[in-house]
């Protein structure tokens, strides 16, 4: 078992790195971050068996060097050994968080999460925060970045590659978007983008309640499976079995 090392803590909240083997057994663990609160959600592998770690930061020090104002989508680059190559800060002068992160087919990379910025990075801002999707290269340089989402609060959670080579995107809004009007609350939403970021597919569901999607897949035959949450019992949601229920979701 190799010995967990440079496991050095900065402040309340860290990027937690561990890589382990088949077994269970650490091969290396890694803290990330500043004096403040960073939060990772999603990793991904890089193609030298390095991984990309993504997530929020409010730190200014530390390993944070670029901060751009409240918090930040954040994300650190590590070789296969877990040491630190570079780390980048994305966002405006408000609050950014970032969700998850896939690898494009062209060797870049494509982060979602949402934005309450309407500076800096963030080139539009619609509502009281946005869904906010930024293609990125191996350097940590952006390549585009897009806001979805219309007045309300819209966030992205999650994003998968398509056998079609189109985006699927989901999370959650309180905004009527695309002809789409709000169930109440918050919705479950899923929207498909293209590789340049162009909208090809928008759907919401819920209920007059809480509803939450926060994963998805695509099956062999090319449908959507979509999990989440739900505290509503009408509109799309058909029953509910108590406070708060799971949520699975099929789209042809």
């Amino acid at each position: 078992m190799g010995a967990p090392s440079k496991a050095t803590l900065h402040g309340v909240g860290e990027f937690w790195g561990i890589l382990m083997d088949q077994n269970g057994d650490t091969i290396w663990r890694r803290y990330f971050g500043g004096s403040s609160n960073d939060r990772s959600y999603d990793v991904v592998e890089t193609d030298d068996g390095g991984f990309i770690m993504i997530g929020g930061s409010e730190s200014t020090d530390f390993d944070i060097t670029d901060n751009k104002g409240s918090y930040d989508f954040w994300m650190v680059r590590v070789a296969s050994n877990g040491d630190k190559l570079w780390t980048k800060s994305l966002g405006g002068s408000e609050i950014d968080q970032g969700y998850g992160i896939t690898k494009t087919e062209d060797g870049n990379y494509i982060v979602v999460g949402d934005t309450r910025s309407s500076d800096g990075d963030v080139s539009a801002l619609s509502g009281n925060a946005d869904a906010w999707v930024v293609k990125f290269s191996p350097s940590g340089d952006i390549i585009w970045e897009k806001t979805f989402g219309e007045a309300a609060f819209d966030s992205a959670k999650s994003i998968i590659g398509l056998q079609n080579g189109n985006f699927a995107i989901v999370g959650n809004t309180r905004s009527s978007i695309d002809g789409f009007i709000n169930r109440g609350q918050n919705d479950a939403w899923v929207f498909i983008i293209d590789g340049n970021g162009n909208l090809k597919f928008n759907y919401i569901i819920g209920g007059s309640s809480l509803d939450f999607a926060n994963a998805i897949i695509e099956t062999q035959d090319n449908k959507l499976l979509i999990a989440g949450s739900t505290e509503s019992n009408d509109i799309d949601i058909p029953e509910n079995k108590g406070s708060q229920d799971a949520l699975l979701i099929k789209i042809k």
